[in-house]
This record gives structure tokens, sequence and C-alpha cells, in this order.
């Protein structure tokens, strides 16, 4: 996957996601944080099993993606402790075994 396709996939899940939960009046910035995070670690999980390592600089543009999303979504309403917030929670996740699973429930959860 190219960046700028990577780029694309996850704004497109970040809002597909965010529109979902917007329509059912349940928006907020911990839900948003929530989406990132999951988005976050969902797209590390898919580097990781094709490329069987993270590099530094996949974890940062994967990181900074949301961020340009979120601040054009968000007209900057978040503050940096929102975007660390994501980033430990996406790291969080990861180390669940049951990683896969939660997220397909999670994304599930919000599409239906």
């Amino acid at each position: 996957m190219n960046s700028s396709n990577i780029e694309n996939l996850i704004q497109k899940d970040l809002e597909t996601l965010l529109y979902h939960k917007s329509i059912k009046g349940e928006i907020s910035v911990n839900i948003a944080v929530e989406i990132a995070a999951y988005v976050a670690a969902n797209f590390l999980r898919i580097i990781f099993a094709k490329n069987k390592e993270i590099k530094p600089e996949e974890l940062k543009g994967v990181f900074g993606i949301i961020s340009n999303v979120y601040n054009d979504i968000f007209n900057d309403q978040l503050e940096k402790a929102d975007y660390e917030k994501i980033s430990e929670m996406a790291l969080t996740f990861l180390q669940d075994t049951d990683f896969d699973n939660n997220s397909k429930v999670f994304f599930k959860s919000i599409i239906q």
C-alpha cells in the first residue's frame, strides 16, 4: 500500500464511522478518540501482518494522517492530550490477543 492509498483509506474509515455515530446522536470527543484509536490500531495491525514489523515512520505516518483528518473535521477542537490518548489506546489495543475480534465487534456496533 502506498502512502496516499493508506491516507485515503484511513480518512474514509474515520469519516464513515464518525458519520454513523453522528446520525445516532452519539458523537463526543471520547467517541472520536476511541474511533481513531481503533482505526489506527487496525491499520497498524495490517502493516504488521504484511511486513512483520512496524517502522517508526509508519507509526508516525498513521497517527499523522489521523491527526490531519481530525484537524480538518473538528477544526482544531481536539487537544494534544486527545491525540496522545489516541496513540496510547491504539497501542494498548494492539497488545490485546483478541484485538482482531474486538475491532470487528466495535466497527460492526457503529455501522449497524
